[in-house]
């Protein structure tokens, strides 16, 4: 609602240099409504009113300050929002916390590495990264923390869990663009905590991925890797290592390819052993592996056993929308449950979103919880503990220029019976059709 002076019936409200769908109520009075997106979190915004006849005017300009609205969870989930922009974050079953890479827009504690516990969302120790920390990885036993730092076109060790700085991993340039390389994904192998593998690619390139897979141990690259786009014209955006340190599993998320490759792994580096074309189908969708069932899920729905190559089917994501979203979730092969997050179609445009619980052997729903006044987009998801979620959300800006630049915008935790047995809360969301 607007108040006024001299309003006519063909005035109208402007939000933020945009016109509003305008009511004329009197001459003292506009209604107008704000679309959910712009209120969805802390900001402000500039408004005014404009009567075009007999000659445009525009009244002052008022600063108006949008405050935060608490996130909240249905089904009696227990649900709380950490003020902190993060990159990634990875969970740490022997100190019990989430930790966290914190981009330098964070302010004064950006460019850090940061342990938070999920149990009451305190922050603890933290330290500097270096500039732009970004994808973060464990080792299997908890004893480093490997971080890609985009700024410095490296990997930086921690060890655990004080996150003393340890060893750092420069990833090389481009030999033929000239551009450093920056770690597109970081994973820890199993058994052996001073090897990983990193996905190199170099930032706002499309696609992204140049400088294919390597194997590191320590700061040392194995000298035979995986070749990038411009070799193999198979951009490589994700990939999760096997049950031992003999195979990785890569999916190629960046073009209509959609392969699945099964990567080998000896003293020598790694090489494409086999590839299963077009398994897959979303992009931007994420590769999870799951020791308890030895099969890959992907955010795109697809599940796969990496040993044949065979799709053995797809959850029935009936009321998360697929298209031109993002997608994330997670599995738990020990609970028999994968998590996803997403939009149904009612929820797209506003700052709300569905956790879907699906039988993991059936790929069938479970039930489902609404999360309302979520700050950001989605765009990771991970277990912690015995009974808990937690997702981080950035914000997409888009430059005059055309680019895309994705900052940090909070993490959410969540905990509750929804998590462990969400069959018994309540009745089941029925799908929204499209």
């Amino acid at each position: 609602m607007a108040n006024g002076a001299n309003f006519q019936s063909d005035s109208y409200v402007v939000w933020n240099s945009e016109p509003l769908a305008t009511t004329y109520v009197s001459s003292t009075e506009l209604q107008a409504q704000v679309p959910a997106v712009d209120l969805a979190k802390p900001d402000t915004a500039e408004v005014s009113v404009v009567t075009p006849a007999p000659g445009t005017e525009e009244s002052g300009v008022i600063v108006f300050t949008i405050q935060p609205t608490p996130p909240a969870a249905s089904g009696g989930t227990n649900l709380s929002a950490v003020d902190i922009q993060a990159n990634d974050m990875v969970w740490d079953p022997n100190s019990q916390q989430i930790y966290i890479s914190v981009p330098s827009s964070n302010g004064a504690n950006g460019n850090a590495v940061t342990a938070l516990n999920p149990v009451n969302g305190q922050l603890g120790i933290s330290r500097d990264a270096g500039s732009e920390p970004d994808m973060i990885a464990l080792a299997k036993d908890s004893s480093y923390l490997y971080v890609g730092i985009d700024g410095s076109g490296s990997v930086q060790r921690f060890t655990m869990p004080n996150l003393g700085t340890d060893v750092n991993v420069p990833l090389g340039t481009d030999p033929i663009l000239g551009k450093p390389y920056y770690a597109m994904d970081v994973e820890t192998a199993p058994g052996s905590p001073h090897t990983i593998a990193v996905v190199r690619g170099i930032l706002n390139d499309s696609p992204a991925e140049e400088g294919g897979v390597v194997i590191y141990d320590d700061a040392t690259p194995r000298p035979t890797f995986v070749p990038g786009f411009a070799q193999s014209g198979n951009p490589i955006g994700s990939i999760q290592w096997g049950s031992d340190a003999t195979h990785i599993y890569a999916e190629n998320d960046e073009s209509s390819g959609f392969n699945l490759d099964v990567l080998a792994v000896s003293a020598s580096g790694v090489q494409i052993a086999e590839t299963y074309p077009g398994l897959f189908s979303v992009f931007g969708a994420k590769l999870h592996y799951d020791a308890a069932t030895g099969y890959l899920y992907s955010d795109g729905g697809q599940v796969v056993d990496p040993s044949t190559g065979a799709l053995l089917g797809s959850f029935a994501l009936s009321s998360i929308m697929l298209s031109n979203d993002v997608i994330v979730m997670v599995p738990d092969g020990n609970l028999g449950i994968a998590y996803f997050l997403g939009q149904t179609p009612a929820q797209k445009d506003t700052p709300d979103y569905t956790i879907e619980a699906f039988d993991l052997a059936r790929f069938t729903p479970i039930n489902s919880i609404a999360i309302s006044n979520v700050a950001g987009t989605p765009v990771k998801l991970i277990r912690w503990g015995s009974n808990g979620l937690a997702f981080l959300t950035k914000d997409i800006i888009n430059t005059p220029g055309g680019n895309i630049f994705i900052e940090g915008s909070g993490v959410y935790l969540i905990s509750g019976a929804f998590v462990t047995n969400p069959a018994m809360q309540g009745r089941r969301t029925a799908p929204a059709t499209q």
